[in-house]
């Protein structure tokens, strides 16, 4: 595509998610490797985890933190990494392969829906968020599972579900937020906002000046689906432990997205609307455990890794 991963768009996602397919469905090939910038690698992964039904071979999307000119490149050793395992792990998955330390030490294996860039500029900048990474791969082709939770390579055809609604936002909470922010997504006819908010679940409810729930309330009535993400990104959202959240999931009908990064619960809800615009059944979908991007439990060490 020749192109940054910055100005990448869902119909980047929709190419990339047919061309894999086609490879897929091929008896030639035993894994698909993607190459793609960094910025926005974890956008490309979730979409993907979600366009792609009945995944039977691993698609392995790897990169670089630093560019092949530099002698500390990481290009080398993530894209030879990225060739072992999409020919020898056992999964079905979307998954990234790129540096577990800030050595050339192993590459590892993260679930394309809970993986997150979390460094501007270290080569171990990929973090499995809410789950242990599913496994390292060495350079000498060497794989050390991590993580049993995925499923397994089949014999099965790839299906391609790739519509995707771009009246989707995401918006990131803040303290003094004005609510006429919300009118913006009123007025152009947006279908679904993820809202990454602070703690459990929380936007302003209380404050009379800032509280967000007439806003919300106005979209909702719209049939505007409203999904409540985490911001801290580790952890997961609750609807029911403080009566801010109750006003929010009882009172106004927010879907609250689990353990869900933001970027995947976006990704998510862009997919999910051109398949339903009843809003019950969108939230059944969205807390319907598609690429693994729900984790039923975390490990407690998924934190620390």
């Amino acid at each position: 595509m020749s192109i940054m991963s910055e100005d990448m768009a869902p119909e980047d996602w929709q190419a990339m998610a047919r061309r894999i397919a086609k490879e897929l469905n091929e008896d030639k090939v035993s894994g698909v490797v993607v190459t793609q910038g960094t910025d926005t690698l974890h956008y490309s992964t979730a979409a993907i985890s979600f366009f792609l039904r009945h995944l039977n071979k691993p698609v392995v999307f790897t990169a670089a933190q630093r560019s092949i000119d530099r002698g500390s490149s990481d290009a080398f050793s993530n894209l030879l990494c990225a060739v072992h395992a999409a020919g020898k792990f056992d999964g079905a998955a979307v998954v990234t392969c790129l540096h577990g330390t800030s050595n050339d030490d192993y590459c590892i294996l993260n679930r394309g829906t809970k993986v997150r860039k979390m460094h501007t500029s270290r080569r171990d900048a990929f973090r499995p968020i809410n789950e242990l990474p599913l496994a390292k791969v060495y350079e000498n082709g060497n794989i050390e599972i991590l993580n049993n939770n995925y499923n397994k390579r089949n014999d099965g055809k790839v299906t391609v579900n790739d519509k995707f609604e771009h009246k989707t936002a995401l918006l990131y909470v803040y303290p003094g937020m004005n609510p006429d922010v919300l009118d913006y997504y009123l007025e152009k006819k947006y279908k679904g906002i993820v809202i990454a908010a602070t703690g459990l679940g929380h936007v302003s409810t209380l404050n009379p000046k800032n509280s967000l729930v007439k806003k919300l309330k106005e979209l909702i009535d719209k049939n505007v689906a409203i999904v409540i993400a985490p911001q801290t990104l580790y952890g997961r959202v609750h609807p029911y432990v403080y009566s801010p959240l109750r006003k929010l999931s009882i009172e106004l009908n927010c879907i609250f997205a689990d353990d869900m990064l933001p970027e995947t619960a976006y990704v998510k809800l862009g997919w999910v609307l051109p398949q339903t615009k009843n809003i019950e059944e969108v939230k059944e979908m969205m807390l319907t455990n598609y690429a693994g991007e729900i984790s039923e439990r975390t490990d407690e060490k998924a934190f620390l890794y």
